[in-house]
């Protein structure tokens, strides 16, 4: 299995789509591009990758002057001090995925880097009132330790963040896919809880202070407005509780979800204190992030039959 001796920059990649439910793996990494004020250092040609009858490209009108903008994969550069900072942002690619990493990993060759960790997002029997769980496929279980996710050991469809973690690592350099699970009641964009899981352990990797007040604040807003609605609907108080004391009997003897809960929120507290203060201005990602309402709560038919539309499925 890869393992990079590089000491150059973890680069975090991000796509919509399919595989990002409540748009936590693109948020997340637009949160990174705004607190390091980012610069795009490279867009990808495109136009073999995208089909643009199904994702279409978007017309704007800024100071009666008109422009399209096409759908495209953004690399971002910047520095943390004298760390660079590099993240990937676009939209899921629609053909030859093979190429488009291909394509890709020819970018991330010329920074070498000490790993890839691409992030996404899948609807699950969560509940919202606990800390939002990460799994992943990481190729070293020390690694996997030290960042509190699980293993998967998933099979089915998957889409494109498992076939570049895949591709990268054939390359020869070091590559995980880490997702957050958002509840299958409240999935609609923005979800700050499951951005904060994801960031969370992006810090861990990379050394980077990502997790601001100001997201904390929305993940608790979030949390709040998602138990207001959910009373207003008919047996998702109870869907929830059962969600949450079958989490609960997981937990070690003694330790309750609530304890658990209380005990997170001191973690994020304290860890002001132990890292360096970040000297820039701090910013949250896109404007989505300061909307903190979610779309209301939906019931399920049942545990096992969860809505359909929307969701991505268990892409790893």
């Amino acid at each position: 299995m890869p393992s990079s001796q590089s000491s150059g920059p973890w680069i975090v990649v991000g796509f919509s789509g399919w595989n990002d439910a409540g748009g936590a793996s693109f948020d997340a990494v637009m949160n990174i591009v705004d607190r390091y004020h980012l610069m795009p250092s490279v867009e990808l040609d495109c136009e073999d990758y995208y089909d643009y009858q199904i994702l279409r490209p978007v017309r704007r009108v800024t100071d009666s002057e008109a422009t399209i903008t096409w759908p495209t994969t953004t690399l971002w550069q910047g520095l943390d001090e004298d760390q660079p900072v590099v993240c990937v942002t676009g939209p899921e690619p629609n053909l030859r995925w093979r190429r488009y990493c291909a394509d890709l990993i020819e970018k991330f060759a010329r920074l070498d880097p000490a790993g890839v960790v691409v992030l996404g997002a899948m609807i699950s029997d969560v509940p919202h009132t606990r800390p939002l769980p990460v799994s992943g496929a990481v190729s070293d279980a020390q690694m996997a330790s030290r960042l509190g996710i699980d293993e998967v050991d998933y099979e089915g469809p998957v889409g494109l963040p498992s076939v570049l973690v895949e591709e990268v690592r054939k390359s020869g350099t070091d590559a995980m896919g880490l997702w957050a699970f958002v509840p299958q009641y409240a999935f609609e964009p923005p979800c700050p809880p499951a951005v904060l899981a994801l960031l969370l352990r992006v810090e861990e990797l990379t050394g980077l202070a990502l997790v601001s007040e100001e997201l904390r604040a929305q993940s608790q807003q979030w949390v709040e407005e998602v138990s207001q609605e959910a009373t207003q609907t008919e047996g998702l108080p109870e869907y929830i509780r059962d969600m949450e004391q079958e989490q609960d009997a997981d937990l070690p003897e003694g330790l309750t979800g609530d304890v658990l809960a209380v005990e997170f929120q001191s973690y994020l507290r304290n860890r002001k204190a132990e890292r360096q203060p970040d000297s820039r201005p701090r910013t949250d990602g896109d404007d989505s992030q300061s909307e903190t309402g979610p779309a209301g709560p939906q019931p399920p038919s049942s545990k096992e039959d969860p809505p359909r539309g929307e969701e991505p499925g268990p892409d790893m």
